[in-house]
């Protein structure tokens, strides 16, 4: 029997057959497109990274990120110089730039120094000056360039976050600027000049052609060059270059016309007495005087009479005369006798109130002053010195007048006539010892028999205070102990030669 087909289950078969190839056809040709894929690196390479762990991720977005600094010729982001922002730049394209800035700023540092007429200009080539740009461009550019691929990466990172910022600044050879100052301020330095007088010691108008002082000029060469650095900060800051103007400092004159004309009188004197001197001490005194007449003492000089009278030796002029020596006996050489001159000076300083920086006593007494009032001398050895303690000069005259050695002294008067006097007290004495008795055994001092010859004579001791004493008006207004004296006792020498035998 004929039975009717079932087109519907057939339908249903034919239908999955063909979804199925379908299928396997599609699958083939992924299969076949995934081969060609991962042919390509890249592809491959972003497969595998999808495909792997996060922080191997990371680590390879670091790894690229190191690689990407340690390659760059630019600046790091976030790295500024006078605010501008440096990333992205090449060196040389920040280096034009910064050139050409610092040449516009550098044609602004110009000072100018006045003074009355007279001007000095100075631009920034004279000091050296410069703009310090390229210092502050390598330091910055440096950023992320030294050490190991990771260390660049992290001070270029570091930079990017934090914003490195660098100012440049002004420089210049600071001597130089000094010098120029010093300079200017030389050329404008006027030294003042003192009032001058003449002094005529031997004349009857003993002061004569008085001429005024001059005032001087000075400029502060630290002041100026203070102005000067100030300045040129102030043009570093954009305000305008404006001239420095220069202001000196009068110097006065340390002596006016007003002083020397008070300092013109007598106001001390002193004289000893020649006594029975030899023509050869008479000589050497006047000698010395001479050396030492019309000399002026400024206020504050000291006056050393080795230094003023110089070297008492025959070639000076000096002659024979007698002279304590060591030994204590009296000998004759050469400029014996000035120490009378040198003790004349030194009673007519004290009684002019001048400070007496050095002085000494004799072996023992003199016979032309009291005990201490005398003051020895002798050249390369003790000296006489006193220093003009005034405000004022003062001036000295020297002479011999008949059998007196005679000093002056001139200058300011004392307040209250105020006078100066030397007082001395005799504080204690010692006997004079027992001569030594020594035999001449070779004539050199006894030169006949049975005599004898007193070669040092035996002296008592002193202890002497010296006194100044101020007067005013006749009154006793107050005392100084000027010096303290000890003349040693002296035991004498006498050489004999006993009687010859009958």
């Amino acid at each position: 029997m004929y039975r009717e087909t079932d087109w519907t289950d057939i339908r249903k078969t034919w239908l999955g057959k063909l979804i199925l190839l379908l299928c396997i056809v599609m699958l083939a040709g992924a299969v076949f497109a995934a081969a060609g894929c991962m042919s390509d690196p890249g592809v491959r390479e972003r497969f595998g990274r999808e495909n792997r762990p996060r922080g191997q991720q990371a680590r390879d977005q670091r790894i690229r990120q190191i690689s990407k600094a340690a390659g760059s010729n630019t600046f790091c982001e976030g790295v500024y110089l006078d605010d501008i922002a440096l990333g992205g730049m090449t060196y040389n394209e920040a280096a034009s730039l910064f050139k050409q800035k610092a040449e516009a700023e550098l044609s602004r540092y110009r000072l100018e120094f006045v003074y009355q007429d007279k001007s000095w200009q100075l631009d920034h080539a004279r000091i050296k000056a410069y703009i310090d740009w390229k210092e502050k461009l390598n330091k910055l550019y440096s950023l992320g360039r030294q050490g190991a691929p990771g260390q660049r990466y992290s001070a270029a990172e570091s930079a990017r976050q934090k914003n490195v910022k660098l100012s440049t600044d002004l420089k210049y050879d600071l001597d130089l600027l000094k010098e120029y100052v010093q300079a200017i301020a030389d050329s404008l330095y006027i030294e003042p000049v003192n009032a001058t007088i003449e002094f005529r010691p031997d004349e009857k108008v003993k002061f004569a052609n008085l001429k005024p002082e001059k005032t001087g000029r000075r400029v502060d060469p630290d002041a100026l060059l203070k102005a000067a650095i100030d300045r040129l900060e102030a043009i570093r800051r954009g305000d305008r270059a404006d001239a420095i103007a220069i202001e000196p400092e009068a110097i006065e004159p340390e002596l006016t016309v007003e002083d020397l004309s008070k300092a013109t009188d007598l106001v001390a004197s002193f004289s000893t007495d020649l006594l029975d001197s030899t023509e050869n001490r008479i000589h050497n005194i006047v000698l010395s005087l001479d050396k030492i007449n019309g000399f002026r003492l400024d206020p504050g000089q000291v006056f050393s009479f080795n230094a003023v009278v110089g070297s008492r030796s025959k070639e000076a002029g000096y002659l024979p005369a007698p002279v304590i020596m060591p030994d204590k006996s009296l000998q004759d050489d050469y400029g014996g006798g000035v120490c009378q001159t040198s003790t004349t000076l030194f009673n007519a300083a004290a009684m002019a109130g001048l400070e007496i920086v050095e002085r000494w006593h004799h072996a023992y007494p003199v016979s032309y002053v009291p005990m201490g009032l005398d003051a020895t001398v002798y050249y390369g050895g003790v000296d006489l010195k006193f220093r003009n303690n005034r405000d004022t000069p003062v001036f000295i005259r020297t002479y011999r007048r008949n059998n007196l050695v005679c000093v002056e002294i001139y200058g300011e008067k004392l307040p209250d006539s105020g006078e100066y006097r030397l007082e001395t007290r005799l504080l204690s004495e010692e006997p004079a010892p027992e001569p030594k008795r020594i035999e001449d055994t070779e004539g050199r001092y006894v030169t006949e028999p049975g005599k004898s010859v007193v070669y040092v004579k035996s002296r008592p001791g002193y202890r002497v205070d010296t006194y100044r004493v101020l007067y005013q008006k006749g009154v006793k207004v107050s005392s100084e102990l000027l010096a303290t004296n000890y003349y040693k006792p002296v035991t004498g020498t006498i050489y004999y030669r006993p009687k010859e035998q009958p």
